[in-house]
């Protein structure tokens, strides 16, 4: 059976994995990213492929942050890690390790991760939707990831909630409403904490304790999150949503979402031109960039049939 070094980029941490060509880790660990320099990155990169080169691996895969040209290895741009704007990673690894690479975007990473052996396994349309520092998310459509016309499909951080654009550029985004830390911040202020002292734990510990204003701020999240949920169904009118992020493994917001999402359909039934998604958590989440990264490599290279 093939290896596959598997990478998964973050903002602070990179984790890596040696895994099978059916996504089962064998080996897996972590290590800092660096903050400033890319040349600190590739020696980062290269030491892994090193440390895993005796099992023969076939292929270096790789999710990272960005807008990411997959089927060239390009970075337009990095996201928080700015050495990586308008890198040609592909051609510079090249020089370094002697085996094919592949990267994709982390978001949408996840949502391959889904598609392949979670929640979006055998769906033909859907939304995965993560919620984190940001809004993330991909597009599936006929079954395949939708990238765009320029790789940055499902970006859905940057979606105004307002259209008077006069005072900002893009107005209120979608993330200032629904990204986790507003939640929490917005708690924090409610309940005369000190915000670096709530986290996601502590605020769904509140939820589920009965804590009115937990539930009155838990209440209105998921009221906008279905607000904006519905303009994405209305655009597409796909079968299912999976909600991702930390946050997603908490029953009580999946639970929440989905009765608004419903109470809104069963309004206006008459007149709703789209019909109500599934909602649902995404499957996959410490490990679904790495499961996510390996599925973009087997696809590219014609061998999801095999799996």
């Amino acid at each position: 059976m093939a290896n596959y070094i598997a990478i998964d980029v973050g903002g602070t941490g990179i984790k890596y994995a040696l895994m099978d060509e059916t996504a089962r880790i064998i080996d897996q660990s972590e290590v800092a990213t660096p903050k400033e320099s890319l040349d600190d990155f590739l020696d980062i990169i290269e030491g892994i492929y090193h440390q895993y080169q005796g099992h023969h691996p076939e292929a270096l895969v790789m999710a990272a942050p960005g807008k990411i040209d997959s089927q060239n290895g390009y970075f337009h741009t990095g996201g928080a890690l700015m050495y990586l704007n308008a890198v040609d990673l592909k051609s510079l690894l090249k020089h370094r390790i002697p085996i094919p690479f592949f990267v994709e975007n982390d978001a949408k990473a996840a949502a391959m991760a889904e598609l392949w052996k979670g929640s979006m396994k055998n769906v033909s349309s859907g939304l995965v939707v993560t919620l984190g520092t940001g809004i993330g998310g991909a597009v599936i459509i006929e079954g395949k990831l939708w990238k765009g016309h320029t790789y940055a499909a499902g970006e859905f951080s940057g979606i105004p909630v307002h259209w008077n654009t006069r005072a900002s550029v893009f107005g209120e985004s979608w993330a200032d409403l629904n990204c986790t830390n507003s939640m929490l911040t917005r708690y924090a202020f409610a309940t005369n904490q000190d915000p670096d002292a709530i986290n996601g734990r502590t605020f769904f510990e509140a939820v589920n304790q009965g804590d009115p204003t937990a539930l009155a701020e838990l209440e209105w999240f998921c009221e906008t999150l279905a607000t904006g949920l519905h303009a994405l169904q209305l655009a597409l009118d796909v079968e299912k949503i999976a909600i991702g992020g930390g946050i997603s493994r908490q029953p009580v917001l999946i639970e929440t979402l989905d009765r608004i999402v419903s109470n809104q359909y069963d309004r206006f039934p008459a007149w709703m031109p789209a019909s109500k998604p599934l909602i649902e958590a995404c499957q996959f989440s410490n490990d679904a960039n790495l499961i996510g990264a390996l599925y973009n490599a087997l696809e590219q290279t014609g061998q999801l049939d095999n799996q």
